[in-house]
């Protein structure tokens, strides 16, 4: 009877061990997927944001407050206006 509970014992523990070594490669390929996946996502967030920022900036390049804007940068001076340049003040 005693002889039996150990080979039971025995077997059972051989099941456990060899299920997680079974197991090792498996987790492993999935915890490499999932930092490839997480990277991933970084990227694509990344880049979502810089494409919203590119439309906004086309939006506000093609109204007239951008239009002015870049005319004015470009150096031009209204009728009835005087040329001023605030960074040498």
């Amino acid at each position: 009877m005693r002889k039996k509970v150990l080979i039971n014992g025995i077997i059972i523990l051989w099941a456990v061990a060899s299920g997680i070594a079974v197991t090792m490669g498996p987790w492993r390929v999935y915890g490499k997927q999932k930092a490839q996946s997480e990277e991933r996502v970084r990227a694509m967030n990344i880049a979502e944001e810089k494409g919203i920022k590119l439309l906004e900036a086309e939006d506000r390049a093609q109204s007239s407050i951008g239009r002015e804007e870049a005319v004015r940068n470009a150096g031009y001076v209204g009728p009835g206006e005087s040329p001023s340049n605030p960074e040498k003040k």
